[in-house]
């Protein structure tokens, strides 16, 4: 797979990711896939490696939107993924559908400024669109720094898992009950 070496960019600890798909086991074969802030995709395709249907990469930077495309197309994903070249937070507005019928929702963006406000504006924005969707029940994976302390219950959310890595948490949110 190819990367890239950028100040601002920070790969998902093999350890970390490993984790994650751990945690979530079996439930990723089938599942369609949201990687927001992807990077060079590294959580979306590791889903799609594990089965799932479809991943939809959202990634502000182009170059790294190419770089994910051509990781798709050399692992032989591309007919299942969707790489989008745009805001994670303008995307998520827009983009209610995708979102819906998603039931993996992954988010990493960087730990340093604007990543923090980023990711919790986004936790609240997936989280009040579970409540205004009720039928909708996804898993929201969230991969952030030790430091960052999230909203335990935004919207139709709640967290039911917090893992950690190093420095690097993994926090799971479902739908409260």
């Amino acid at each position: 797979m190819l990367t890239v070496e950028e100040p601002d960019l920070r790969a998902t600890s093999g350890v970390a990711r490993g984790a994650l798909f751990n945690i979530l086991g079996d439930q990723v074969y089938g599942m369609k896939v949201v990687d927001l802030c992807a990077g060079v995709g590294t959580l979306g395709i590791e889903a799609l490696s594990r089965g799932a249907a479809r991943a939809t990469f959202v990634e502000v930077r182009s170059a790294r939107a190419q770089l994910i495309a051509r990781n798709c197309e050399s692992l032989g994903f591309s007919d299942r993924a969707e790489v989008v070249t745009e805001d994670a937070d303008g995307w998520v507005r827009r983009s209610r559908d995708t979102m819906t019928r998603s039931r993996l929702v992954l988010a990493d963006p960087p730990y340093a400024p604007p990543g923090p406000e980023l990711l919790s504006r986004l936790l609240g924005r997936v989280g009040r669109l579970a409540g205004e969707v009720p039928a909708w029940d996804p898993t929201v994976v969230l991969e952030h720094h030790r430091e960052l302390v999230l909203e335990e219950a935004p919207g139709a959310l709640h967290c039911v898992r917090v893992a950690r890595y190093g420095t690097t948490v993994l926090s799971f949110y479902r739908r409260a009950t």
